[in-house]
């Protein structure tokens, strides 16, 4: 008998646990929303005959499980103390470089991903009545290569994106321009061009990159050293809000002064900055008001200004577009991961120059890219 009660005892604790577990769940409403971890957590699967057949069931539901798990934010604290003290450089598929980066971990990507995209952005540039320029900008790895751990393996970006490589970008893109920004970023390396907690490039990151497209597109550039800069310190991105490393030195978001008004949704703001994100964790969704679909931007006539630009993107346009406000007096912004309108009309609307720029991570693998073809 005596044997028995040890195994009964820890069978009836494990018991507790998981009974309190699925009762917190139970009690506790879903969040949509991760502050801390800046993404939108898993929903509660639909259930299906097709879906139980096929996995993707137990798929889905594990995630919604794992994105629920009540105290989630504490356990992921808590393992990041721990892999702190064994001094492991990778959590939860962040590389732990030097100096305080944080490179997210892309190790491979589909090359049949990368070519539907590729023809996509093809197909689109064929129907364009404006001229398309297009800027594919590398991930803080690629250029920030010196701040990698040793062994540390990923994806090579520099063969394609070289304008100089005869299998390169600048070779699979037809109808349209392509402008390498692999240049001027390795030559400021050495200078704060991308975030240490976030995938972003930072505003003076892609200032550099803006100076090339002006002069390819024979456009007067922004004169950020007359403008007005602005700070906001204790900036905590997407890398650090997937691992939460112990200790972990935050970022300062920089942003300029520009005269121009963000229409979104029938809505109207003065600025193209949203000042209540600075309070929180997520500062780079201040830039053009976060993620959004659509966005028309207007800053007036001025000498030396065209009239109109269509943007095609992802995030990493947010902070480059406060500075075409001097060369445009309106902007249009597209994001193809939450529009759903006909791109072939898009591209038959009357614009003064089109620009598709997208962080090559997302060209190699973001779905919503193929939509440019239609």
């Amino acid at each position: 008998m005596k044997r028995l009660i040890k195994p009964m005892r820890s069978f009836l604790i494990l018991f507790l646990i998981l009974y309190g577990l699925m009762l917190s769940s139970i009690l506790i409403p879903d969040r949509e929303y991760s502050t801390s971890e800046n993404k939108y957590l898993s929903e509660m699967p639909s259930f299906s005959l097709k879906s139980l057949l096929n996995g993707t069931f137990f798929t889905r539901y594990g995630d919604y499980v794992a994105d629920h798990i009540p105290g989630r934010d504490l356990l992921i604290a808590v393992r990041s103390v721990t892999e702190s003290v064994f001094l492991k450089t990778e959590n939860n598929g962040v590389i732990y470089g030097k100096d305080g980066f944080l490179f997210q971990k892309f190790g491979s990507y589909s090359e049949e991903d990368l070519m539907d995209n590729i023809s996509a952005v093809n197909s689109f540039a064929a129907k364009a009545s404006a001229p398309v320029t297009v800027m594919i900008v590398p991930s803080s790895y690629t250029v920030l290569s010196d701040k990698l751990p040793d062994g540390a393996q990923f994806a090579d970006q520099k063969s394609i994106l070289s304008a100089d490589n005869s299998d390169g970008l600048g070779h699979m893109l037809s109808g349209c321009s392509y402008v390498d920004v692999l240049p001027v970023l390795d030559r400021h390396s050495d200078e704060y061009i991308y975030y240490r907690t976030d995938h972003h490039w930072t505003t003076d990151g892609s200032w550099l990159a803006y100076n090339v497209l002006c002069t390819h597109l024979g456009l007067d550039a922004f004169v950020r050293e007359k403008a007005k800069a602005f700070e906001s310190d204790g900036f905590l991105g997407t890398s650090y809000s997937k691992c939460r490393r112990y200790g972990q030195q935050s970022d300062t978001v920089r942003y300029y002064g520009v005269d121009a008004v963000l229409t979104e949704n029938g809505i109207t703001h003065e600025t193209v900055y949203d000042f209540t994100k600075l309070s929180l964790r997520d500062k780079y969704a201040m830039f053009l008001y976060g993620n959004g679909a659509e966005k028309l931007i207007e800053s007036g006539p001025g000498a030396g200004k065209k009239h109109s630009l269509l943007v095609i993107k992802d995030s990493y346009a947010d902070c480059m577009v406060p500075f075409l406000t001097s060369n445009y007096e309106t902007i249009t912004c597209i994001d193809p991961r939450y529009w759903s309108g006909s791109f072939s009309a898009l591209a038959s609307e009357a614009y003064d120059d089109i620009l598709i720029i997208f962080g090559f991570e997302d060209l190699a693998g973001e779905s919503s890219i193929m939509k440019l073809g239609f």
